[in-house]
């Protein structure tokens, strides 16, 4: 096989895999809420981090391959059937409920991702309404698929918008009081740091005080894991405006009837792998638009909810650590993925990642901080000045002598994870 029907075979094909990619790339987003959440999963953060990267730059390289491929042919040698692919990536594009943003830094891309869905439409619907030849069956699939793509689409930038800051900071409901209740609600630090004392002294802020109960620990991670949620998948934009997640329920449906309609539709004179890749690109969006209600229906069963919550059971409890000490060994005694890293940016990048671990201490450490403001308010805070002390502190008085039993907590911590390093912690981290 030479390079010139290598060649030959990519023209034929390239059109064909780079929409196969994109739709296996859906898969992987679509599963990227567990492969976040689940600790054995860590490790697949890189490839993660690759599709969410990949997903956008393959589903437009295809819709600009199908535009320039139907525009240099004028012969009529370009298969209908491949029109029909314009609306499916259309649908890859408004990528999956359960990631919009894979870092707080996409979230304000929104205004990049509205500019990219009025362009990738627009050649779309161009590409189809220039180049469509097909049967009537097929333009009724067409339209739905359409219809879906510019519905899961539109809801992209929309649901990074809702999770930007400048949109959270806008959306806080501030009543606005008239001057007098103003006057009476304003209190001076002083007066707050006494009635705050008062509170904690006579227990009445309960919430707070049980935090070092099991079951409270536990209420402060279904807060994390909404929180979670909502900045990094589409659920706040599904809060913010329902009517989305209505429409988002009938998608599945519309996909079913587009596949429905292109199986008993005419096929005649269509090319076989064309035909091949369209059955597999219809079958796998209706899949896929039917994962999520069958995720959340089955959520309602005991048994399957407890095998998911046994593989992502501990996410909330991971604390990163840097490994000082193995990474001063490294610099002596560099690793061969480190001899690899000859440019800076790979180095840091191997830093980064190669001597952080993820130990589950995350009750110890909040055990300890929740001692340590409890013991300040309890036996610090006086007044106004040794509120601002405390608070300019920033838990220098963890472990001191002021709060010996939280200095033990956080001792025996450390004797558990690292019992080799127990002393050296103690005398880095505890010493007064």
């Amino acid at each position: 096989m030479g390079l010139s029907s290598a060649m030959k075979w990519w023209e034929e094909w390239q059109l064909r895999i780079l929409v196969l990619a994109s739709c296996f790339i859906q898969y992987i987003l679509f599963f990227s809420l567990w492969m976040r959440r689940a600790p054995s999963l860590r490790r697949l953060r890189v490839l993660l981090w690759i599709a969410y990267i990949g997903s956008d730059a393959v589903a437009i390289y295809a819709l600009a391959t199908l535009f320039n491929r139907h525009r240099e042919t004028s012969d009529g040698k370009s298969s209908n059937l491949e029109v029909l692919w314009a609306p499916v990536l259309l649908i890859h594009l408004g990528g999956q409920v359960t990631i919009s943003a894979y870092s707080l830094e996409d979230n304000e891309l929104w205004k990049w991702h509205t500019i990219t869905l009025v362009s990738q439409v627009t050649v779309a619907l161009y590409v189809f309404c220039k180049w469509w030849s097909g049967e009537k069956m097929l333009l009724s699939a067409a339209i739905l698929l359409f219809l879906i793509g510019i519905l899961k689409f539109a809801q992209k930038p929309w649901a990074l918008r809702s999770s930007s800051f400048n949109s959270m900071e806008a959306s806080r409901i501030v009543f606005l009081l008239p001057e007098a209740q103003t006057e009476e609600c304003i209190h001076s630090l002083e007066e707050y740091v006494q009635e705050a004392k008062q509170c904690v002294l006579e227990t009445k802020l309960r919430s707070f005080l049980k935090l070092e109960d099991m079951r409270a620990y536990y209420a402060l991670q279904g807060c994390l894991g909404v929180t979670f949620d909502n900045m990094y998948t589409k659920n706040e934009s599904l809060r913010i405006l329902p009517s989305i997640g209505v429409l988002l329920f009938l998608l599945p449906f519309l996909a079913l009837a587009s596949t429905v309609i292109f199986t008993t539709s005419h096929k005649d004179g269509q090319n076989e792998n064309d035909i091949m890749v369209t059955y597999i690109l219809f079958g796998c969006t209706t899949m896929l638009e039917f994962l999520l209600p069958f995720m959340a229906i089955s959520l309602q069963f005991p048994c399957l909810e407890s095998v998911i919550e046994k593989h992502t059971k501990g996410w909330h409890d991971m604390v990163s650590q840097y490994n000082l000490i193995s990474f001063c060994v490294g610099k002596k005694k560099p690793t061969f993925m480190m001899k690899l890293a000859t440019f800076n940016f790979l180095r840091e990048f191997i830093n980064k990642y190669w001597y952080i671990q993820h130990v589950p201490v995350a009750f110890e450490v909040t055990g300890v901080v929740w001692q340590h403001v409890k013991h300040g308010w309890k036996k610090y805070i006086r007044d106004t000045a040794s509120y601002r002390r405390f608070n300019e502190l920033r838990g220098l008085t963890v472990g001191s002598k002021e709060a010996p039993s939280a200095r033990l907590e956080l001792e025996e911590a450390f004797r558990r994870e690292r019992p080799h390093l127990a002393r050296c912690h103690r005398s880095l981290l505890l010493s007064p």
